[in-house]
This record gives C-alpha cells, structure tokens and sequence, in this order.
C-alpha cells in the first residue's frame, strides 16, 4: 500500500471519528464544542483527506468523467457537506441537527462503499 493511500485512509478514519465525536458533543451541548482545537482540527484533517483524496485520483488515471463512482462520491460529499453545516451551523433544533447529522453520517457510509466497491450502487444487484 502507497504512502498517499496511508495517508488518506488515516484522513478518512481520523474525520469521520472527528465529526462522530463533535456530533455527539453538539448534542449532548457539551462545553469541549467551545475549545479552540475542536473548531480548527477537523478542518486541518478535511484539507489532508481532500488533498489526498486528488492526488490519489490523478496518480491513479481516475476523473469524475471516466468513473461514475468517483462523480457519485463528489456529489455525495457535496451533500455531506451541507449536512454537516446544518448539523453543526445552521438548525436551530435539537431534532433537526440530530437528522441533519445522522443523514450526514450514513451518507459517509455511502461514500466508503463506493469507494471500497468503485460502484455508484454499492450493493444493489444489477
């Protein structure tokens, strides 16, 4: 295994136990969501993840116009992203920060299985 492909593993584990984490102090209104290193981490670990993430994608030949896959986890990240910013900005309710942010997480789940699988379905028999 490459080291770029370590190094976005790591990216993604260290992100997702990030925005677990933060959800879970969001919502149990824990005062850890007011430190300084919760607001700047996750950022500093989303840059690597993306950065890595296009690199592997340009050493490997993959372009979100040759592999469905790959244009799936685009948009599906798209929509993680807006998830993550109701979650964590924008709802003003327990209930919808709660939704927005377990959405958020299965829609990750969705982004590893397409990645794992390199099918925009993972799972679904064709």
């Amino acid at each position: 295994m490459s080291l770029l492909k370590i190094i976005h593993l790591s990216a993604v584990v260290a992100s997702f136990t990030l925005f677990f984490l933060r959800g879970i102090w969001l919502l149990s209104a824990s005062p850890i969501m007011r430190q300084r290193w919760v607001k700047i981490a996750p950022h500093s670990v989303d840059t690597v993840l993306l950065v890595s993430a296009i690199a592997l994608a340009w050493q490997l030949g993959f372009s979100p116009f040759n592999s469905p896959w790959l244009a799936a986890k685009i948009i599906a990240l798209l929509v993680y992203i807006g998830l993550g910013l109701l979650a964590f900005r924008f709802a003003r309710t327990r209930g919808l920060r709660l939704t927005a942010w377990l959405t958020a997480l299965l829609t990750f789940a969705y982004i590893v299985a397409t990645a794992l699988s390199h099918d925009p379905l993972p799972g679904l028999q064709r």
